[in-house]
């Protein structure tokens, strides 16, 4: 049996030194990072690349890498001066795509209509012209381009969650459960898809079959009831992202389409009660704002609190970064806060323990420099024991913070906030 694995083994590395053979090391390097798509080790030689002699497609590509890291300024910075000498396609259709990522709507808008004059056939600039649409509230209007793009022959995953969106957002629950199911049936669906269907089902009083999905796609198979009635008393208005693109992954070819991964509505959890139409209510009371009670059940300070902190390990593909990570002390706890200039879609998941809070944070990872800053907040902050953020391998981060307390109110909120942040996540932690 080992011999065999020993020629298995040599065979596959044979296979994938023979494409290298009479490559350079530094196009070894570059064919490797491609294939593990390390776009932050792509940049590092685009940019040296570049710095030692300019050339159209090297920085058209390098823009691209930027977009994928979710970095869209930096990607505009790099696109500006092929823009402005060359209004290729390609061009305006990443600027554009980089100007909707950063909510500058007004930007996009005469990007898009310029585009569109050009080749109103083109799918994928219809879908964009609906996301566009929608971020600027015109509900209406984005449908009609989103079905225009679906009769074009667009990706039909992209087009038909974006409508049910649109139903959603407009309280036709039973119309966007209807698209959604198509795509389920299937099997045609990201997690996005499955966030939005689950919670159609509940909106049409479908409990039943929102729990089969729910233990079916492992969304919370111990606890559906939770997911199931904090669904129950969201607005469709708290939180939605629309995809504007084809998940995709660049190859030594340097694909021109950058991509977008999905996201779920935001979704908050609430402590587990038995499941009926008329028990929403009954919930009403145990909660806090948006916030999550957290005050029952098991509660040990040793579990997922051993060890010291570890980093964020890896890249997601196309993560929006959480730039900032602050504490303070408030009257009755702790205080935690996320900054990012990028909207974040999250929910607050099932609790696992009493005294542990956990988020997931979707399509999203924090920047380097927070690692200093979770430190800092144990020295700080004696009623937490640990704040750590961990890769879920699906795309998005788990941000877990455990408490000394075992009683622990946990009210996650967003904030508005100015300057170069668009985005605030509270966590006040409040301890009996």
């Amino acid at each position: 049996m080992k011999k065999i694995l020993s020629i298995v083994m040599l065979a596959v590395l044979t296979g994938c030194s023979g494409g290298l053979s009479n490559a350079t090391d530094a196009d070894q390097k570059e064919y490797i990072l491609t294939q593990l798509n390390d776009y932050q080790g792509l940049i590092e030689i685009y940019r040296n690349k570049l710095s030692v002699k300019d050339n159209d497609d090297e920085r058209y590509y390098l823009s691209q890498l930027y977009n994928k890291i979710g970095d869209y300024s930096s990607s505009n910075i790099y696109l500006a001066p092929l823009v402005e000498k060359n209004k290729d396609k390609k061009y305006l259709l990443l600027q554009a795509k980089n100007y909707i990522e950063l909510g500058q709507e007004d930007n996009a808008a005469p990007i898009l209509k310029e585009l569109l004059l050009k080749d109103e056939s083109n799918g994928e600039l219809w879908n964009l012209q609906g996301v566009l649409f929608a971020q600027q509230g015109h509900y209406s209007e984005a449908t009609t381009s989103f079905e225009k793009a679906r009769g074009l022959f667009y990706n039909e995953e992209i087009v038909i969650n974006n409508i049910a969106m649109m139903a959603i957002l407009q309280q036709d629950y039973q119309k966007a459960r209807d698209y959604l199911l198509s795509l389920y049936s299937r099997k045609k669906y990201q997690p996005q898809t499955v966030y939005n269907l689950v919670y159609t089902l509940v909106k049409t009083n479908d409990y039943a079959s929102a729990r089969k999905v729910i233990i079916d796609e492992k969304l919370s198979p111990s606890n559906p009831d939770a997911l199931i009635h904090s669904l129950a008393n969201l607005s469709p208005r708290e939180q939605f992202h629309l995809r504007n693109s084809t998940p995709s992954k660049m190859n030594a070819q340097k694909d021109d389409t950058p991509a977008s991964k999905a996201q779920p509505s935001q979704i908050e959890s609430h402590p587990s009660l038995e499941a009926s139409p008329n028990k929403s209510e009954d919930i009403t009371s145990q909660l806090e704002s948006s916030g999550d009670t957290i005050s029952s059940g098991t509660c040990s300070e040793k579990v997922f609190a051993e060890g010291p902190i570890a980093s964020f390990v890896g890249n997601i593909h196309g993560a929006k970064e959480i730039a900032k990570l602050t504490s303070a002390h408030s009257t009755r706890g702790d205080r935690l806060a996320l900054y990012s200039a990028y909207p974040i879609n999250f929910i607050v998941m099932p609790k696992v323990r009493d005294n542990v809070l956990e988020l997931e944070l979707f399509n999203s990872q924090p920047a380097k420099s927070i690692y200093q800053s979770q430190m800092s907040i144990l020295k700080s902050h004696p009623g937490i024991l640990k704040v750590e953020f961990i890769n879920n391998g699906s795309g998005s981060t788990i941000m877990r913070v455990v408490a000394k307390e075992c009683n622990v109110l946990a009210n996650v909120t967003r904030a508005s906030v100015g300057g170069k942040y668009k985005e605030k996540i509270i966590i006040d932690l409040s301890y009996k």
